[in-house]
């Protein structure tokens, strides 16, 4: 028998996988990766194999029904054709991809696994299988149904580019970047090559990653937010003059994009260039007023500036939209302590030390606070705290550097 892949598109988008900026409700930072084709075996009118033939008829109405957009009727013609005809794999995989179209993943995932039951090999239902796993987020079942694709068919990407997000979703940044690797030399596409970009980055392979965002932009070299995460990925290997161009490269494609004018700002901070600074920081929260910490580096820059009340304003607003950003809650409380409001920045300080309570600098602070209040038992309480942590941590840090 002749059979034939249709497909409908969905993109399967892992947008909590990737580093976020912290943004006031939303989390921003993340993208569809790689798109997901969800297949069905379609028998073919004119070549029924001989374990469906009993139930032709209701086949090709069900297909009809499916041409037609009318799901549920198409459902329930493969259900009455698996009940005339057990062994007909190619109904159970149809039935289950629709079954997965109207939202009932559970039927479908028996539907494939009944397939599979009948026909083993079945690419098809260990594929489907896998992407049905993989949609409702259990990802080392699909990791595993995705495995057994490879295994029957070596060269099928789609199978691998799926398997490859759900070890990013399960974290395993390693097997991922192996797995994406081999697709890129399989299906080389942009997309491809920025998911492998974004593995690395969360492997801290920084060179690497700028090397698979330039492969992605020599397939579309006018993508703004792979030009952003390619001077990201600069800036984070150290080759800080390259990834200035390469973001401002970014920001001129697309003024507009979220996070580009962040993530100059970010670099020019680093060379000490405190007015470029500025200007991005403004500029990206004219673009992104949610962008949390473009407002928090603002609020900073503006206390060190002696800015106090503009510190304040930019500040609050962050505490306000992220109760538990804890280095925007102690910039804040060292704002209002050199304007004199005691009181307050004690209270925020003793909120700072809770959320961090293995954080020195916090505890040296709200121990210069507790002094300023005439607290003085508090005080000492607070600087010795201050002293212990430091001591923990510098000798953790000794530990480290004398590790083989």
């Amino acid at each position: 028998m002749q059979f034939e892949l249709s497909a409908t598109l969905e993109c399967a988008g892992l947008s909590a996988l990737w580093p976020k900026r912290r943004q006031a409700g939303a989390l921003q930072g993340g993208f569809a990766l790689l798109c997901v084709l969800l297949c069905a075996i379609v028998a073919n009118a004119q070549s029924i194999s001989a374990e469906c033939a009993p139930a032709q008829k209701q086949l090709q109405a069900a297909e009809l029904a499916t041409m037609l957009n009318d799901f549920q009727s198409a459902v329930d013609g493969y259900k009455l054709a698996v009940q005339i005809a057990p062994a007909c794999v190619e109904a159970m995989v149809n039935l289950g991809v629709l079954q997965n179209k109207l939202n009932q993943p559970d039927e479908a995932i028996k539907a494939f696994q009944q397939a599979i039951a009948q026909k083993p090999q079945l690419v098809a239902a260990h594929l489907n299988l896998g992407i049905t796993y993989f949609r409702t987020a259990r990802y080392d079942l699909a990791k595993e149904s995705l495995r057994t694709t490879l295994k029957l068919d070596p060269q099928h990407a789609q199978a691998r580019q799926l398997l490859a997000l759900s070890l990013i979703a399960r974290e395993e940044f390693k097997e991922a970047a192996v797995e994406l690797e081999q697709l890129a030399k399989l299906a080389p596409a942009a997309n491809t090559f920025v998911a492998l970009g974004e593995t690395y980055l969360r492997l801290k392979r920084y060179t690497d990653a700028a090397t698979a965002f330039e492969k992605a932009l020599q397939l579309e070299p006018n993508s703004a937010k792979t030009r952003l995460r390619l001077g990201e990925a600069l800036d984070n290997a150290g080759e800080t003059d390259t990834a200035i161009a390469e973001l401002q490269r970014a920001t001129k494609l697309d003024p507009s994009l979220p996070e580009a004018h962040y993530a100059l700002g970010h670099v020019y901070l680093k060379r000490s260039n405190i007015d470029d600074a500025l200007a991005e920081f403004q500029k990206e929260l004219t673009n992104n007023p949610g962008m949390l910490l473009a407002r928090y580096e603002l609020g900073k820059i503006y206390y060190q500036r002696d800015r106090l009340d503009e510190a304040v304003n930019e500040l609050t607003k962050v505490v306000d939209a992220d109760p538990t950003f804890r280095p925007a809650i102690e910039t804040l409380a060292q704002t209002r302590f050199k304007q004199g409001s005691i009181d307050e920045a004690i209270t925020l300080l003793e909120r700072a030390v809770a959320l961090d309570p293995a954080w020195p600098n916090a505890f040296a602070l709200l121990g210069r606070a507790y002094t300023r209040a005439g607290r003085r038992e508090d005080a000492k309480k607070a600087f010795a705290t201050a002293q212990r942590l430091s001591a923990e941590e510098r000798k953790r840090l000794e530990d480290a550097v004398s590790k083989p």
